[in-house]
């Protein structure tokens, strides 16, 4: 015994057919472009960033060495047979070492984001892959199943013949409705 159906309209199933053509393409569209942010944060992370602060090491490293070159060779003069102070030297190369230190730390850090953010955009994407399924896979399946539905009822439509309601209440048996009562276009 099959279950008697009351479509009211069938323009509502094909506008919700429509809507959920239209959320997939944009779910997708969504997905697309989170997918794509993540790689390019990634890219950034992985590339970019490193290469950057071995930069800054190496600059760090080179400014270092030249602090420390000025410093000997304020230490090696003599003013009027004075030794001087070299105190903007000896300020060179603490600064310096500084920023070496800082560039250091920076590298490191990075490379704790890396580990960390790739991490999470292994668990996100295993998380989307439920979504991705229902977009690929399952999304399609209900919209065959609509255009069955609505195929199958546009038939029913045009084989049945017009009659009037109160003609139609006389030929059916009191208390049962018929599957498909009230269906109109």
């Amino acid at each position: 015994m099959s279950a008697a159906a009351n479509v009211q309209s069938l323009e509502a199933i094909r506008e919700f057919r429509g809507a959920l053509q239209r959320f997939g393409e944009q779910a997708t569209d969504g997905l697309d472009s989170i997918h794509a942010q993540i790689h390019r944060i990634n890219d950034w992370l992985q590339h970019e960033r490193p290469a950057y602060w071995q930069q800054q090491i190496r600059r760090g490293y080179d400014q270092l060495a030249e602090a420390r070159t000025s410093l000997e060779q304020c230490r090696m003069r003599t003013v009027g047979g004075h030794r001087p102070a070299c105190i903007e030297e000896k300020q060179a190369v603490v600064r310096a070492k500084a920023r070496l230190e800082q560039a250091q730390e920076k590298l490191k850090i990075v490379r704790h984001w890396q580990r960390l953010v790739e991490e999470e955009a292994s668990e996100f994407r295993g998380r989307c892959s439920q979504l991705d399924g229902l977009l690929q896979r399952d999304l399609p399946r209900m919209r065959g199943l609509l255009d069955r539905i609505l195929a199958s009822l546009a038939s029913y439509v045009t084989i049945r013949s017009p009659e009037t309601p109160d003609a139609r209440a006389a030929d059916e048996p009191s208390g049962s409705a018929a599957a498909g009562e009230g269906v109109s276009e």
